[in-house]
């Protein structure tokens, strides 16, 4: 895992979070589905929390379809993301204490 420094100025990060669908049988492959979008704040731990914040308000009115697991807040260019083919630009991005809808989102 990359470690992330605090900055002065906003950064875009990526925030990962991993959520339970009760409604699914454990061995279904949508029982466990992970949502990911992009956090502009100062620092990691600040995107993590915001992301955290908004996540768990959508868990707590979903509860049976999206019960918050765990997350994650890495930079753009972490090596996990290797992989991925589909451009940061197509996802969501939340500023810093932002009260972006679902909609925004795109949960």
């Amino acid at each position: 895992m990359e470690i992330l420094k605090a900055s002065t100025s906003p950064m875009q990060l990526a925030y990962t979070v991993w959520f339970r669908n009760l409604l699914m049988e454990p061995d279904d492959q949508d029982y466990e589905w992970v949502a990911i979008f992009l956090v502009e704040a100062d620092t990691a731990e600040a995107a993590r929390s915001w992301g955290d914040h908004l996540a768990k308000s959508y868990s707590s009115r979903n509860l049976e379809e999206a019960l918050f697991l765990w997350s994650d807040v890495r930079t753009l260019d972490d090596p996990i993301w290797s992989g991925v083919t589909r451009p940061w630009s197509e996802s969501s991005l939340v500023r810093y204490g932002h009260e972006a809808t679902d909609k925004d989102i795109g949960w």
